[in-house]
């Protein structure tokens, strides 16, 4: 039996935001894909692999701007 189960709810972790969640500040894959200049496929292997975070909202996969951002950097 799982300890959390033998204790009650009181015992279940509570769940920490890193960052508070901002709809206006989060977009789409497909947006994504567009402000870094790639394919949608491309934003989706990043987040497949960790290289880039994404959330769900209301069942839509959306990305914080600032994510796709740093995800970018300059080629010399």
């Amino acid at each position: 039996m799982r300890l959390a189960a033998t204790l009650g709810w009181r015992a279940m972790p509570r769940r920490s935001a890193k960052r508070t969640p901002n709809p206006s500040r989060y977009v789409s894959i497909k947006f994504a894909a567009e402000r870094a200049g790639v394919s949608t496929d491309t934003i989706r292997r990043m987040i497949a692999d960790g290289t880039l975070a994404a959330y769900r909202f209301r069942g839509q996969i959306r990305i914080a701007i600032e994510d796709i951002d740093a995800a970018m950097w300059p080629i010399n």
